[in-house]
């Protein structure tokens, strides 16, 4: 990977930012690796840029932690971009609109996101 300035789409933007996190003083990797529930291996080979395999998976399932844990964004995956998360408030909590194809299937895609703040708020988990 190569150093250059992060971008709102950049797809490895994520792995930047625990670099960055795991630079600042009184960090580790094992407690950022705990923060983002990742095992220490596998983000210490991540940061090295010695992870093996694709890092299609990996960005799957960290990024958004990642993005909303160090830059109070989420990984929208119906916009398929990083989202602020009162961005992603305002998607979720717009009501359902029928005359609009894009609000529709916005409105369906937020209704079984995991990342949904209002769901989770719902259902007394903190995000």
């Amino acid at each position: 990977m190569q150093d250059q300035a992060m971008t709102p789409d950049d797809p490895l933007d994520w792995i930047a930012l625990l670099k960055a996190e795991v630079a600042k003083e009184g960090k580790s990797v094992s407690s950022v690796a705990r923060k983002i529930d990742m095992p220490r291996p596998s983000l210490s080979m991540l940061l090295n840029d010695a992870y093996p395999g694709g890092l299609t998976s990996v960005t799957g399932k960290f990024r958004g932690k990642v993005l909303g844990l160090y830059r109070d964004q989420l990984h929208c995956p119906h916009i398929g971009s990083a989202i602020s998360a009162e961005q992603c408030r305002h998607h979720a909590g717009r009501p359902i609109s029928t005359s609009n194809p894009e609000r529709f299937r916005q409105h369906n895609a937020c209704r079984v996101c995991p990342q949904n703040p209002i769901q989770t708020a719902e259902n007394g988990i903190k995000t």
